[in-house]
């Protein structure tokens, strides 16, 4: 069956909003809805990224907010399930956003875009732009059941480096990366 993707918990109680994502096969990223969704062996996409990197990256560098998002991976490491790293080059370019005003700081607060965005001609259709998605090699988790911080700190760092190694492998085979510089934060 199809994998559904996590996304932030706020977008699931916006009313039209949430009828909308079940439709894209989105679920609620809150750990327990990960947990319960492991434990009945299903599997989950998550993506790289957030509101974080939506008003951080611009055309000269990409930015990743990882440093501190680690529960992914022990999550993982508990459940005893893989993480395959993945980029896709180009989708901070495809649009432009809004990112000073009271809308900006709006959506950050609630972690959710709340901001103005454009593309094409100025209107919200996505530039013209090369994407390319890059799926890196699974990293390899063992099965912790209750995984030190060192495990956590350990499987993330590898998965930082796999995601940073993509990066700087695949970004010459797209125009608008060639010179940007790939900043973990």
């Amino acid at each position: 069956g199809k994998v559904p993707t996590a996304v932030a918990s706020v977008l699931l109680n916006v009313p039209l909003l949430k009828n909308l994502m079940g439709i894209f096969n989105l679920v609620d990223a809150s750990a327990s809805n990960m947990k319960r969704i492991l434990k009945e062996g299903g599997n989950i996409k998550i993506y790289i990224g957030g509101i974080a990197e939506l008003f951080k990256c611009c055309r000269t560098e990409e930015r990743l907010y990882l440093k501190k998002r680690k529960g992914f991976i022990k999550l993982a490491l508990r459940a005893g399930v893989d993480v395959i790293p993945i980029y896709c080059f180009g989708n901070t370019s495809v649009l432009s956003v809004l990112t000073h005003g009271p809308l900006a700081a709006l959506s950050r607060k609630l972690q959710a875009s709340l901001t103005l965005f454009w593309g094409k001609w100025y209107l919200p259709i996505p530039r013209d732009e090369k994407l390319l998605y890059v799926v890196g090699k699974p990293l390899g988790l063992p099965h912790i059941v209750e995984p030190t911080q060192e495990d956590i700190d350990k499987w993330h760092k590898v998965y930082c480096d796999q995601v940073r190694d993509i990066f700087e492998m695949y970004k010459e085979k797209v125009p608008l990366y060639k010179h940007k510089k790939l900043f973990i934060d």
